[in-house]
């Protein structure tokens, strides 16, 4: 019989962590099959030994890759390349090899949904953040910032394309989405890199129809793990900021193409943010004669224009060491 959902897992270097990930997706109580599908991207610890043993208990329902050579190193999408491509379910759900899911009902809850409105295309829920590092107390996920309350109501509801840029972050690790839907995708969804993956999925699969979001807290995301990518990007310099942000900054104009335009306005929005990040980390001062950047760049008060222009004046190894010695700071 093929399974319902095709739970996604990417693992790496997490072996203190994929136990308990892999318990969350056992735990799961439903009344259609569920399959896993796990891959390990040559993890240098036990994770493939973890995945491994799992495996051999679980043969009917644990299908691992286990890498010799690292992919995501490459440049390969993981997901999509190795997970989405053997999915044999109706639905896809994802959790990463470093959260876990702490609701037993989270995958029944929604599939009942999504069966029941055939026209939803993506369906997410509230989550917790754990601080590894234990700075601080576990915290709801959404809202992720205190200045996207508004567009956070702790109720069930629908989110068109749209209305998901005002949600900066969701919780990866509550997604569930019908694998036809990734049919639907265009081209530019498959041919451009985006290094927010998890942003550029819900905003599109939002686009091929709208979001549902059931208010219940399925999931915990394990915040600061070493090696994790929101640790990493916190170091970066200012050339890979610029490069990432304009990655993004394009997969939302692919994302307001798709939708045809109807959520101009708020992609925009949101769009513009990303901008303002280019701007700001742009290699020369003559980014703000760009038409785009200059926009932005018209848009800042004069104390700001200054700072910009003073910025641009400091030797950018000095800058980006000055963000180095803050961000060990704050992680001491």
């Amino acid at each position: 019989m093929k399974p319902m959902v095709s739970i996604c897992c990417a693992a790496y270097n997490q072996e203190q962590f994929i136990g308990k990930t892999l318990d969350g997706f056992l735990a799961q109580t439903v009344d259609f099959p569920i399959e896993i599908l796990i891959h390990d991207d040559a993890s240098t610890d036990q994770t493939p030994m973890i995945i491994r043993d799992y495996a051999e208990r679980y043969p009917e329902m644990i299908k691992p890759i286990l890498q010799t050579e690292n992919q995501y190193s490459k440049g390969v999408a993981i997901d999509p390349t190795f997970n989405y491509s053997r999915a044999e379910g109706r639905y896809i759900a994802l959790c990463e090899g470093d959260d876990y899911w702490c609701d037993p009902m989270k995958l029944q809850r929604q599939v009942d949904y999504m069966q029941s409105h055939p026209d939803c295309t993506f369906c997410f829920t509230n989550g917790y953040i754990h601080d590894v590092n234990e700075q601080r107390p576990d915290r709801e996920f959404i809202p992720y910032y205190e200045k996207e309350r508004s567009a956070f109501a702790p109720a069930d509801r629908t989110y068109t394309a749209g209305e998901m840029c005002e949600l900066t972050f969701v919780p990866t690790a509550s997604f569930l989405f019908p694998s036809a839907v990734l049919d639907m995708l265009p081209r530019s969804y498959w041919d451009r890199h985006c290094p927010h993956g998890d942003l550029k999925l819900r905003l599109f699969c939002a686009a091929a129809g709208y979001g549902y979001y059931q208010h219940a807290f399925t999931c915990m995301y394990r915040e600061n793990v070493a090696g994790g990518a929101m640790s990493q990007w916190s170091a970066d310099g200012a050339a890979k900021v610029y490069q990432r942000s304009e990655s993004v900054a394009q997969m939302l104009a692919d994302v307001d193409e798709f939708s045809k335009k109807k959520y101009t306005d708020q992609v925009g929005r949101f769009r513009d943010w990303y901008l303002y990040v280019m701007l700001w980390n742009a290699p020369e001062r003559s980014a703000a004669k760009d038409v785009e950047l200059g926009r932005i760049y018209r848009s800042l008060s004069v104390k700001q224009r200054m700072t910009f222009h003073l910025k641009h004046l400091l030797p950018r190894t000095f800058i980006d060491a000055v963000k180095r010695i803050a961000v060990q700071s704050n992680n001491q």
